[in-house]
């Protein structure tokens, strides 16, 4: 009975000590951490009670490809809010008002996550994105790796954002292979 008591105290103890570390971070830190495990929750939430029920076999992992790719989004967005002076560096010098651009980008990488998560409007949310992904290659990415080629850097976030381009492609292709299927799979009336 006294060792049962006691394991349980430690487990108090440890779960207090889990709860009270978020608290430790700093804020921006913090904030990253906290966007991302509330789109995540979200996510979670909507797949497993609307979304698995529905689907079979190998099908029952792509609901969770979109949460991927919206969870990244979601905490960079809320990188242009708590660290806005450093991504404010990578705005062209030639684009006035660079931190209107970054809360800007911040509130649309944001509203682009929550609309793939939840699936309102995420066809269009998901072609912006893309877009918004493949101008910044040709605005900002292209033209900073032609003046430093060896530069790892450049070619680190060059390659980010054709990747989350190419991910916001996929998954307006993957809404649209729904959407036919959908239509395909009608009985004639």
């Amino acid at each position: 009975m006294y060792l049962a008591q006691c394991e349980f105290q430690q487990f108090t103890h440890a779960s207090l000590a889990a709860a009270l570390a978020g608290f430790g971070l700093p804020s921006g830190i913090f904030w990253l951490y906290f966007s991302g495990s509330i789109l995540l929750v979200v996510g979670l939430v909507k797949i497993l009670k609307d979304e698995l029920p529905q689907t079979h076999g190998i099908d029952k992992i792509m609901p969770f490809g979109r949460l991927f790719l919206a969870i990244p989004l979601a905490v960079f967005g809320t990188e242009h809010f708590t660290n806005t002076a450093d991504v404010a560096k990578g705005v062209p010098r030639w684009f006035p008002a660079h931190a209107f651009w970054v809360y800007l980008v911040g509130i649309a990488l944001i509203a682009a996550a929550l609309s793939i998560t939840v699936q309102i409007q995420s066809p269009l949310a998901a072609t912006l994105l893309g877009a918004m992904f493949f101008s910044f290659v040709l605005l900002i990415d292209i033209p900073g790796l032609m003046a430093h080629p060896s530069n790892r850097f450049f070619w680190a976030l060059t390659l980010r954002e054709i990747a989350f381009s190419g991910g916001a492609v996929a998954i307006i292709g993957l809404l649209l292979a729904a959407r036919i299927g959908r239509i395909e799979g009608e009985a004639p009336r």
